[in-house]
């Protein structure tokens, strides 16, 4: 099945975006409730196709087969945030941060990013402080400039009126 999924998600990286799809559909019928490949077929729609409903059907389905699985939580929060859906968002990617082996500074720079969103500017500087702390290396800038940037908002927002 793992062999059969990677070779699916290969094929969307090289653009045969349908065939990958048809692939990971095929399986669904020998494993009809693998979380993992929900979440595989999830994703494939998210971020390679407009298919925006079978996106979320399919990442709903990997958290009812494998609710521990952290990726779906990932991915369905960012498919709230991009449809607005903030409070939907903050949920799915709250409790995604409680899943086993979450990654944990996407997950933060995720719900930050709802924060921000939502103009709530304290908590937003909150969670990206947090993400930073939780980093190593290479995302250490982008949370300082978000942190800087949403202290601007602030800012901003404090005088508008």
């Amino acid at each position: 099945m793992e062999k059969y999924m990677t070779e699916a998600e290969q094929l969307i990286y090289s653009d045969k975006v349908t065939e990958g799809l048809e692939m990971l559909k095929d399986l669904l019928y020998d494993e009809p409730g693998y979380g993992s490949l929900h979440n595989h077929i999830g994703w494939a729609y998210l971020y390679y196709t407009a298919d925006i409903a079978a996106a979320e059907l399919h990442l709903k389905m990997a958290i009812h087969f494998n609710g521990g699985f952290a990726a779906p939580y990932l991915h369905l929060g960012n498919l709230y945030i991009r449809t607005t859906r903030y409070a939907e968002a903050l949920q799915y990617l709250e409790n995604g941060l409680k899943a086993a082996n979450p990654n944990k500074v996407a997950f933060l720079e995720s719900i930050a990013q709802v924060y921000e969103l939502k103009k709530d500017y304290n908590k937003a500087v909150i969670t990206y402080k947090e993400a930073l702390a939780s980093t190593l290396g290479g995302e250490s800038e982008l949370f300082t400039e978000s942190i800087k940037r949403c202290r601007k908002k602030r800012v901003v927002l404090f005088f508008s009126f």
